[in-house]
């Protein structure tokens, strides 16, 4: 059987698997991607239901050779090859929908229904974390400030997060696990074979020291139009983005623009102008997004220093939303909906202000999404 993270709270660990074995044959049926998918299990209330649904029923949400498709001996045989790798090379499989799906991850329009994992699970219970992301092509200077930044970050206590692509990205994963910090990689193709090939050792490194993430199942290989999807769950993993280097059109703009979308904040480490690699982030700079001067002055602006201000002080400099969630928090928990109806929040701000709070040690999440106050 499978082997889905931590199957309880509310179903049985059978169910779990029932519905994480739909979720899959909806997300492997042609012409089917997660918006589709998120529109018929909200519609119908499970992805078994709608495997199950009639035919008219299916066909307002899936195309008609989805509709044909849902109960064919293929699709049927597709999901146990996948199920089966899953078992036999210790790939977690965490549905949409699991009290230990990310919750930052709803904030999306088109939400991964499955995540594919391999290394240490609690690492999902720091994010959302800081992404680090650059271009491909790094000139060496960038590299080493990535580095830098990279152990800096996981020094003071963030999950680096980023793509394990070559220059910046492997920089920035090298640098926190070099310092034993936390780092989390969410992949472009799916998590057991390393991409580039050049990054195989710290492939193995992170499955056992931190966390690799994909949506995209065994057997999936790293195609270019995967890093575009890959980019948007970065971004919603991330608390902040900073590029440290990027071309005009670097694929690190893009992760950007998802980050823009979902209210994280962006940085960029300026560079000089007739530099290629920093086109982009020098663009980033003019258009208005946070400048990294020194590391330091970054840490004291993500609010990752060691300062000892008094508590009221700090909670005071959180936003709104942040201190009206605060305030109808107590020692005992409560769930998602009643912390948002009490502060006067939609449940999808609230979702997104809890997990920051989370991570920032203001709030302390427990089974089956419930959250009180930490400490």
């Amino acid at each position: 059987m499978v082997d889905l993270v931590d199957p309880s709270t509310g179903r049985s660990g059978e169910a779990w698997r029932s519905e994480t074995r739909a979720l899959i044959s909806l997300s492997e049926l042609p012409g089917v991607g997660p918006v589709a998918v998120r529109a018929i299990v909200s519609a119908l209330g499970s992805a078994e239901a709608a495997l199950d649904a009639s035919d008219a029923v299916a066909a307002g949400f899936l195309g008609s050779a989805a509709v044909a498709a849902r109960r064919s001996r293929e699709l049927h045989a597709c999901v146990e090859r996948i199920l089966e790798t899953c078992v036999r090379r210790a790939v977690r499989v965490l549905p949409m929908g699991h009290p230990r799906y990310p919750a930052a991850l709803f904030h999306l329009p088109d939400p991964p229904p499955v995540l594919y994992l391999r290394g240490r699970l609690e690492v999902l219970d720091t994010v959302p974390g800081i992404a680090v992301v650059g271009a491909r092509r790094a000139t060496e200077r960038g590299r080493r400030i990535a580095a830098e930044l990279g152990g800096a970050l996981a020094r003071a206590g963030a999950t680096v997060v980023s793509g394990l692509a070559r220059g910046i990205d492997g920089a920035a994963h090298r640098g926190a696990l070099d310092v034993d910090g936390t780092t989390l990689a969410v992949l472009g193709g799916d998590v057991l074979r390393p991409y580039p090939a050049s990054h195989a050792a710290m492939h193995r490194q992170i499955a056992r020291e931190g966390l690799l993430v994909s949506e995209f199942p065994p057997g999936t290989r790293a195609l270019a139009h995967h890093f575009t999807r890959r980019n948007r769950v970065l971004a919603a993993l991330s608390r902040a983005v900073i590029v440290v280097e990027a071309g005009r059109r670097s694929g690190a703009l893009i992760t950007v623009g998802h980050a823009l979308d979902l209210g994280v904040e962006v940085f960029a480490v300026p560079g000089s102008i007739d530099s290629p690699q920093s086109e982009g982030t020098n663009r980033l700079v003019r258009d208005g997004a946070g400048v990294v001067v020194s590391i330091e002055e970054l840490l004291r602006a993500l609010n990752l220093t060691d300062d000892a201000a008094p508590a009221a002080a700090r909670m005071a400099a959180l936003p709104p939303a942040f201190q009206a969630l605060l305030e109808a928090m107590g020692p005992e928990s409560a769930t998602v909906d009643q912390l948002a109806r009490a502060a006067g929040l939609d449940v999808s701000v609230a979702l997104g202000a809890l997990a920051s709070l989370e991570m920032e040690g203001w709030a302390e999440r427990l089974a089956g999404m419930r959250y009180r106050r930490a400490g």
